[in-house]
């Protein structure tokens, strides 16, 4: 990923700041009422529900970001990150975004923080084994 033409260097997190990543995501989309399992996922409300608001939909998902405890978690991941190289590096930090041409950044750079985090613990897996059997199939014609 680049940011004003130069190149965004992550440097993965600790163990730790991983798994508390991963406990901060999860938590902030139960808190919205985003609940997953291996069937799925699903919202408290029935989103076929006639009284069903898609505007709380929205609000649930736009709100996960704004969670303090994952923006804190995620700027612990982002003081490891530079944009750039050698001594004309940019780090990403508190200070970074708080310049304004810079906050159409956060959001790209922090989604790229938690991805190249999270992403490595999947890579082992066989996410098509997790497929139940009566959905394998359904998008075939």
């Amino acid at each position: 990923m680049n940011i004003n033409g130069l190149a965004l260097n992550i440097t993965m997190g600790s163990l730790e700041e991983c798994f508390n990543l991963q406990k901060v995501i999860t938590d902030a989309l139960r808190g919205r009422g985003i609940h997953f399992s291996l069937n799925g996922f699903s919202f408290e409300k029935d989103l076929l529900d006639n009284n069903f608001d898609v505007g709380a939909l929205i609000e649930m998902v736009l709100s996960v970001p704004t969670d303090k405890a994952l923006r804190d978690s995620l700027l612990v991941l982002a003081k490891r990150c530079v944009i750039g190289e050698g001594a004309e590096a940019v780090k990403v930090d508190l200070e970074f975004f708080e310049r304004e041409e810079n906050r159409q950044h956060y959001f790209p750079i922090m989604i790229e923080i938690a991805k190249v985090n999270l992403l490595p613990f999947f890579r082992g897996l066989n996410l098509e084994s997790l497929i139940p059997e009566n959905w394998k199939g359904n998008n075939q014609k």
